[in-house]
């Protein structure tokens, strides 16, 4: 979905809302004070507060690559983990909503994109997590459908403490240090007998 600047705006405006005040903040009438503007003059832009949400939630998975580039197995886990990281760092009120689809359970729809996406992710991954075990790179004995509640409720918390913290720490340095832990932690027997 490629948005206007102006959609693009309004999408980052709803965003802000949302994270300062839930779902419940976001009304057509706060997008419009906010960006200093009419209500009718949003309704150019797109159909409602839905279709916001909408490309809000499409727009999580914008500058994440679909692919990895020429990485795989392990090396993939941590460019997606890394992209997230870098995604949260540029724009901080996403990283109060990124992984908050609770926000959206009671909308049929909104729920439904989120719970979409997760799975495209969790598929990504397991194919990721299964190379990684395929080369040597992880122990083989642990499922990828387990490795990844295993690998992303870690990242997913970073990212929330850090947003809900106000970004007082330095989020890529902490990643590292995560990345760095599961990596050990996920080192097939022999590797960490060493």
């Amino acid at each position: 979905m490629i948005l206007t600047a102006r959609q693009n705006e309004i999408v980052a405006a709803a965003l802000t809302l949302i994270a300062d005040g839930g779902i419940q903040n976001l009304t057509m009438k706060k997008i419009a004070a906010k960006l200093g503007v009419s209500e009718p003059a949003l309704y150019r832009h797109f159909n409602g507060k839905s279709e916001i949400v909408k490309a809000l939630i499409k727009g999580f998975d914008e500058g994440i690559p679909e692919h990895s580039g020429d990485s795989r197995g392990l090396a993939a886990v941590k460019t997606f983990v890394r992209d997230r990281l870098q995604q949260a760092t540029e724009n901080p009120p996403l990283a109060r909503v990124m992984f908050s689809e609770e926000l959206f359970m009671d909308d049929p729809e909104f729920s439904g994109l989120c719970m979409e996406m997760r799975h495209r992710h969790r598929a990504r991954m397991c194919a990721d997590f299964a190379a990684a075990a395929e080369l040597g790179e992880i122990r083989s004995d642990i499922a990828p459908e387990i490795l990844f509640p295993l690998v992303f409720g870690p990242v997913r918390l970073l990212v929330k403490q850090w947003g809900m913290s106000g970004g007082i720490f330095d989020l890529k340095a902490k990643g590292e240090e995560l990345l760095a832990a599961l990596t050990k932690m996920l080192a097939p027997a022999e590797r960490n007998a060493r």
